[in-house]
């Protein structure tokens, strides 16, 4: 798994959104699904005027990325702002979140990469109660603001921008529970995580520049690392 793989799943969950924020009947939601190369599903739709689109068992996957993820009850809700001729923004709140992958996942035993650590919370094995965020589309890519999962085993912080041309500018907070440490060599968390209330420690990573080799910036507990220009495949 890799960094790519980390922003291409949160740019599925972004990509809701836009369909949300279109007129949305079952045309508006086949066109836009075979344009982004989606499928998409779910039990029930409403249009809740405090609320926004709400959805039951939405379910989205971009099949040319074979990644996706399931939500039992999904709020997609458009935020007109002044320059709304030029940006779509939207708040989403997902409840009761899994990632799903296209093909059968097999499950990690051991983590001892870097690349490993930031990708694990976009495994298919974790449930988040929820996952909430603010989005902003625009003519090169999407900022995410306050984007936010929270799980019993994984808690996840996001910031930054996502361009069409295959780069990013983000900073990637991730909370590992105890739990999921057994799976981390403790001569790896040790060293570039941070201590957390109830025994969770944490991994900083700022990435920059194109996904496939970005420039990796760590923030560990005594030091910044600045890793310059690596290949994430």
């Amino acid at each position: 798994m890799s960094n790519k793989f980390t922003i291409g799943i949160i740019t599925v969950m972004v990509i809701a959104g836009l369909i949300a924020y279109s007129a949305f009947d079952n045309i508006a939601l086949f066109a836009l699904s075979k344009l982004y190369n989606f499928d998409i599903s779910y039990k029930k739709m409403a249009r809740e005027k405090q609320a926004g689109f709400v959805f039951e068992n939405l379910r989205i996957m971009n099949k040319k990325m074979g990644l996706g993820f399931y939500s039992q009850r999904a709020t997609l809700k458009p935020v007109r702002k002044t320059n709304f001729l030029k940006t779509i923004n939207f708040d989403f709140k997902f409840k009761d979140v899994h990632f799903i992958k296209g093909r059968e996942e097999k499950l990690k035993t051991k983590y001892d990469t870097l690349s490993e650590l930031v990708a694990i919370p976009f495994e298919g094995r974790w449930t988040y109660k929820e996952i909430s965020g603010e989005a902003e589309i625009f003519s090169n890519g999407l900022t995410l603001k306050k984007f936010s999962a929270n799980g019993k085993e994984m808690r996840l912080m996001l910031s930054g921008d996502i361009f069409h041309n295959n780069a990013v500018d983000a900073e990637i907070s991730i909370y590992f529970s105890k739990e999921v440490l057994k799976d981390i060599p403790p001569e790896l968390h040790s060293v570039i995580m941070r201590e957390e209330p109830d025994e969770w420690k944490s991994l900083s990573v700022k990435l920059k520049g194109d996904l496939n080799s970005p420039s990796i910036q760590v923030s560990g507990k005594l030091f910044r690392l600045n890793i310059g220009t690596v290949a994430m495949n």
